[in-house]
């Protein structure tokens, strides 16, 4: 069973009456344990389809299936545990709170989880170890880098133990050597099992994933299996 399937799904946004289709008969299925990249131009329809397979929009028709089950006409509240229990999510601009440490934005989605307040410190710590952090744990956000913040973020998505993540332009505000760290750190969670979708227009990045999937004016123009590049941290081909 696909972690993610999609059948013939389609979005049409409203503004004054003038309706726009984002997304037009988009149908796909992704396995646990992918590394899938979503590249096409701006209006293509890419963020439009992460908002929707991570529970942020809502489809206008069609169907979509989250590990065989259909959430999308559960109430909000329902949808923001769902989101909170079993995805993560990285953005282009960080959203971390400035004066917030690390150690605190990472564990914020904890507020919202069943783990015991005992517990959030150790869970926290681990993840900020998992993307090379530790020795910033407890400086205040505006105080880090462009790439530690995103790797505070990589964390903070990871601090729940999601095994799926949606990174949006993760590295859409970093240079090219802390975007390359960022996408070695992504590959690394999809080789200890998670499933990553990722969004970008970078080809270097999408070069990390093992299946691009390229849309364009809202329908999938082509779905393509990948050899990833060669890792500088790693030194092999996958």
């Amino acid at each position: 069973m696909p972690l993610l399937q999609t059948r013939n799904l389609s979005k049409t946004y409203l503004d004054d009456g003038v309706a726009t289709e984002a997304l037009k008969g988009v149908s796909l299925s992704i396995e646990q344990g992918e590394f899938v990249a979503v590249m096409g131009p701006s209006g293509s329809g890419k963020s439009t389809l992460l908002h929707i397979l991570g529970f942020l929009d809502r489809e206008s028709g069609g169907e979509y299936l989250f590990m065989g089950e259909k959430f999308s006409s559960l109430p909000d509240e329902k949808l923001a545990e769902i989101r909170n229990q079993k995805l993560g999510f990285v953005f282009q601009s960080f959203n971390l709170l400035p004066h917030f440490t690390v150690l605190e934005n990472v564990t914020l989605p904890l507020l919202y989880s069943g783990v015991p307040e005992a517990e959030w410190r150790k869970k926290g710590e681990q993840a900020i170890e998992k993307v090379l952090l530790s020795h910033r744990r407890d400086y205040p956000a505006v105080q880090l880098s462009g790439g530690e913040k995103q790797r505070a973020a990589i964390a903070r998505a990871l601090v729940n133990e999601p095994s799926l993540i949606f990174a949006d332009e993760p590295t859409g505000n970093l240079d090219s050597k802390s975007g390359q760290a960022i996408m070695e750190i992504l590959e690394k969670l999809n080789k200890d099992g998670r499933t990553i979708i990722l969004v970008t227009h970078e080809t270097y990045t999408a070069e990390h994933a093992e299946r691009v999937i390229r849309l364009l004016d809202g329908e999938v123009e082509s779905d393509t299996k990948m050899k990833r590049r060669r890792s500088a941290s790693e030194g092999f081909v996958k």
